[in-house]
């Protein structure tokens, strides 16, 4: 399905689906190195598990709770009951009644679920927001304790580390490359600060990382508003704005002795030879 979607042979309809994001990711960490990338993944929310859990570990997708609900995945180590809810474009579904709301159901659920089999109960929330918005999970207040916030692009930052860390090294190398490459073209890639570039990215880097300004066409041809109105003394001036205001444009009637002639643009000198 990777290959499907990265060349473009599936509808942006399908593409945009949670349902199919949620599978490629956590097939993923099911199939992949365990040790590696489903324990980074979890030491990233927080939860440190063992080896021999993570080998065992059961990957249950879209389980059905008693009164129907069905959360995305939910994942069952010797001591942890991981309840993951995975939303893209979409919000958590709400109702009016408050009991009845998408995130509470699933809360109740798995903790009593949890609780049956004698587990610690979390519910993992995964969407793309930059970072945490308290306002979804409100909803939660009596659950709180139990909820953990990750988003997609998290998982993609951690890929891209071990890609340029272990290159062709890393363990199931091409499903990771596969699978990077997906979140990227999906949008899912976070900004990277500049302390976290690798070393070896570094020296890659030319003399300028921004837009270079010898390259602009325009370069030197915008006067600015403050060097064409400021001097201008008879014009009213307005305090407490940041803009100027219309009264400027409104007062040029008002200098005297003063020509300016505004038939080719007042912003942009216009250089006929460019």
């Amino acid at each position: 399905m990777y290959i499907a979607e990265l060349k473009g042979k599936v509808p942006s309809s399908f593409e945009r689906m949670e349902d199919i994001l949620t599978s490629n990711v956590f097939s993923f960490l099911k199939y992949s190195d365990r040790k590696l990338f489903l324990k980074l993944f979890l030491n990233q929310l927080g939860l440190s598990i063992e080896n021999n859990e993570l080998k065992n570990a059961e990957f249950i997708f879209w389980p059905t709770f008693e009164d129907g609900t069905e959360p995305d995945l939910v994942i069952l180590t010797n001591d942890y009951y991981i309840l993951f809810e995975a939303k893209l474009y979409s919000g958590f579904g709400e109702s009016i009644d408050e009991e009845k709301k998408q995130l509470i159901r699933e809360a109740r659920g798995g903790l009593e679920n949890a609780n049956r089999l004698g587990k610690k109960f979390f519910l993992v929330a995964i969407t793309n927001d930059y970072y945490h918005k308290e306002e979804k999970f409100k909803c939660l207040k009596n659950y709180k304790s139990y909820l953990k916030w990750i988003n997609w692009q998290s998982l993609t930052e951690l890929l891209l580390s071990l890609i340029e860390k272990n290159n062709t090294n890393l363990k199931n190398y091409d499903f990771v490359i596969d699978l990077y490459n997906l979140l990227e073209k999906k949008n899912l890639r976070a900004f990277r600060a500049f302390d976290k570039l690798a070393d070896d990215q570094l020296d890659k880097l030319s003399d300028s990382i921004f837009f270079p300004k010898e390259k602009s066409r325009y370069v030197n041809y915008f006067d600015g508003f403050k060097k064409i109105f400021v001097e201008f003394k008879e014009i009213n001036r307005c305090s407490n704005r940041v803009f100027y205001n219309r009264i400027y444009f409104n007062d040029f009637n008002k200098i005297k002795d003063v020509h300016i002639d505004f038939s080719d643009n007042i912003f942009f000198k216009i250089n006929k030879n460019l």
